[in-house]
């Protein structure tokens, strides 16, 4: 910077701010130029203003086949755009090679496909064989695999887009599970197919039974311990395991005051035991609160516990919260 002010001092340079341009200005050149009102109009109008947004529906289709001692089966999984699942799982009664059962698995998520009248679909498998092969990367010298191929290109007919996508096996766990499922199972000859439902939960099933999680159910989650510790009674619905986790449950509550229960920790320390609607509150106040500091889940628990308040699923209760709050969503690191 040194050497160019050196440079630059010989000549008579005068430096000027740029000035900016005020309303009025513009506002006076509109009003010498002023325009017809018609090629106002048509400059900018724009064709199809009515379409605010295309949104390409385009589903994913993934397969896999399966073949053992048992038998031999089909997996397909159907994606929508919205993330709707659609879980497909076809037990073949004849004998077939591992080849075989993948272009089985493709041929019937294409029919599947078509049934639900799906127009753009991209097509995911962890066989290279079978997606080089239709594809067209590799050529196919098996006579019944040339009926399969022969096959999916009178179905991709149906379509009016279609793409095929190599996955490994990691990725493609979902339709490599149904297909399995599926050449392991007995189907009696009598049932043409068998319903299957897959749920997800986050917490044992003895918590939920004593949660009283239901949305009928009015008592709190602590009327099972409550009840055993008086009475050494088990609720009706509880099996041997239940009543088992139910025992060793109650050793770790302390009854005081009246009927209240309390949580023993490892420091010795008792922890007044709350129902859902309390717990509510209580999350809402130390979170949002005057003193509220908007803290993460891990610190608003273990917060909540050093006030002496406990309930059984508090970790999951204060990372929904926290998950759905406004303030910690919009002021979180992106």
């Amino acid at each position: 910077m040194s050497r160019w002010t050196l440079m630059l001092a010989e000549f008579d340079l005068k430096y000027v701010p740029l000035k900016a341009v005020k309303e009025r200005v513009v506002a006076d050149f509109l009003a010498d130029n002023p325009i017809e009102e018609d090629s106002v109009t048509n400059m900018w109008s724009f064709p199809d203003e009515n379409v605010v947004h295309v949104k390409d529906e385009v589903w994913d289709l993934y397969f896999d086949g399966a073949s053992s001692s048992m038998g031999y089966g089909v997996g397909i999984l159907l994606i929508s755009p919205k993330g709707e699942h659609v879980p497909v799982s076809i037990k073949l009664d004849f004998l077939a090679t591992n080849k075989a059962t993948e272009y089985e698995a493709c041929v019937l998520g294409l029919r599947s496909a078509i049934s639900l009248n799906i127009m753009k679909l991209l097509v995911h498998g962890d066989s290279s064989l079978v997606i080089n092969q239709v594809t067209g990367s590799w050529k196919i010298h098996s006579n019944s695999l040339a009926s399969y191929q022969a096959k999916i290109e009178e179905l991709e007919k149906y379509f009016e887009e279609i793409h095929y996508v190599h996955l490994s096996k990691e990725e493609n766990q979902f339709a490599d599970t149904l297909s399995k499922l599926a050449a392991l199972v007995n189907i009696p000859d009598h049932i043409d197919s068998m319903p299957l439902c897959v749920e997800q939960r986050s917490a044992p099933s003895y918590i939920n039974e004593i949660n009283g999680t239901e949305e009928d159910e009015i008592e709190p989650w602590y009327t099972s311990i409550l009840k055993f510790k008086d009475t050494r009674e088990y609720p009706d619905n509880l099996d041997a395991r239940g009543k088992r986790a139910l025992r060793m449950l109650s050793t770790q509550f302390f009854e005081a005051n009246g009927g209240k229960l309390y949580k023993k920790t490892a420091q010795g320390v008792l922890l007044r035991c709350i129902d859902q609607k309390t717990a509510d509150k209580v999350m809402e106040e130390v979170h949002d609160g005057e003193c509220g500091p908007n803290m993460n889940a891990h610190m608003l628990t273990r917060k909540i516990m050093r006030l002496g308040y406990y309930w059984t699923t508090m970790e999951a209760d204060c990372r929904h919260y926290v998950r759905h709050c406004h303030n910690c969503q919009i002021f979180a690191n992106v």
